[in-house]
């Protein structure tokens, strides 16, 4: 973290490639989630801030890259749709009745799951997989996903400026966040699994 923050501070005034760096992070964390791509993004949200990188390349950046990354998810899934493309262990009873209850659920409510994925740490890829197994149009998915980017990093942006040069102050508001959401995304899930459960215990 530390020399990510040397060299954008060393380079991220007067090279372009600062912002492809921030492109590039923010579309990775959609096709390889363990990658820190908020990490790299508040660091460029934190120099946009103080550092005089440009806030509108800056932010530009970010939501091109979560644009791109997130087709890319959304891709992966389309290509998996048809049951004759999965693996396997995917095509068990047990395993195309899951997925086919998912697929339902995103072809409802797809709308809101997409808007609301930027916001939910980690599982961000998965939602745009699931969508694409969903045969949810493209349009739909790059329009959603788009404007939960564009809320997200305005969000991030809008705490860059309360934080100032407080980039450890700016970390502990994001990773706060991040910790209640993925409990709340948990607590949630687990309510529906054992709901799902009792109703075939039920039936």
């Amino acid at each position: 973290m530390n020399d990510a923050l040397d060299w954008f501070r060393e380079n991220a005034a007067n090279s372009p490639w600062a912002y492809a760096v921030l492109l590039l992070a923010s579309l990775i964390e959609y096709v390889f989630p363990p990658f820190p791509g908020d990490a790299i993004a508040l660091l460029g949200v934190f120099l946009a801030v103080t550092a005089g990188m440009s806030g509108p390349l800056t932010y530009l950046a970010l939501n091109i890259g979560a644009m791109i990354g997130g087709l890319s998810a959304y891709a992966f899934g389309r290509y998996f749709a048809e049951p004759e493309k999965r693996p396997s262990f995917l095509r068990t009873k047990s395993a195309t009745a899951m997925i086919e209850e998912v697929q339902g659920k995103i072809a409802k409510h797809g709308a809101i799951i997409l808007m609301a994925n930027r916001f939910i740490p980690a599982m961000r890829s998965f939602f745009f997989i699931g969508a694409g197994m969903a045969k949810v149009p493209a349009w739909k998915v790059a329009l959603y996903g788009g404007v939960s980017a564009c809320l997200w990093n305005a969000i991030l942006f809008g705490l860059g400026a309360l934080a100032g040069d407080n980039l450890e102050q700016l970390q502990t508001w994001v990773e706060r966040y991040s910790l209640v959401a993925v409990c709340l995304f948990v607590i949630v899930l687990a309510v529906y699994i054992v709901r799902r459960l009792r109703r075939k215990v039920a039936e």
